[in-house]
């Protein structure tokens, strides 16, 4: 993952809701997952096994924040549980079965997660963080944004 991408995802992480979050670690996985195929076919096993293990932390980030309340999670947990050792295969194998695959599954649950994620009117879940506005000046070939209200100890009140 780009130094960029991760700070598109770090922005979007600090304004999003619970709903939001997950379509955000989606998109985090299927990055990661898409960097491996690219390292793989470029022979860079050690970058390949990298991503591979964070798009695993990813797996286990939204396996670990199911809520067992609900039939649907039961269904996610099974479909996380088959990713994670599929990817551990990969990984030890350094091969890609599969991969494809779960690219497939987690398009298809990051848009039903985005659909629902666009009736959620909830809060973000960080408060006290760093206002970004965008558009206010550009540069010669891309958009300049201003940061507003930095604090060395923002999104830590409690």
């Amino acid at each position: 993952m780009t130094k960029e991408n991760k700070q598109i995802f770090t922005r979007r992480i600090t304004q999003a809701n619970r709903t939001q979050l997950v379509v955000i670690v989606y998109e985090m996985l299927l990055v990661y997952l898409e960097d491996a195929v690219n390292a793989y076919n470029n022979d860079d096993k050690e970058e390949f096994k990298q991503n591979l293990r964070m798009a695993r932390e990813c797996i286990g980030q939204m396996r670990t924040s199911l809520n067992f309340k609900y039939d649907l999670s039961k269904n996610l947990f099974a479909i996380y549980n088959f990713a994670d050792r599929e990817l551990a295969k990969n990984i030890y194998g350094t091969k890609t079965d599969n991969i494809d695959v779960l690219k497939v599954i987690f398009n298809k649950l990051r848009d039903a997660f985005y659909k629902i994620s666009e009736q959620d009117t909830s809060e973000s879940l960080m408060d006290n963080i760093q206002d970004v506005y965008a558009g206010l000046t550009y540069g010669r070939s891309d958009l300049n944004e201003s940061l507003v209200n930095y604090d060395a100890k923002r999104g830590y009140l409690a």
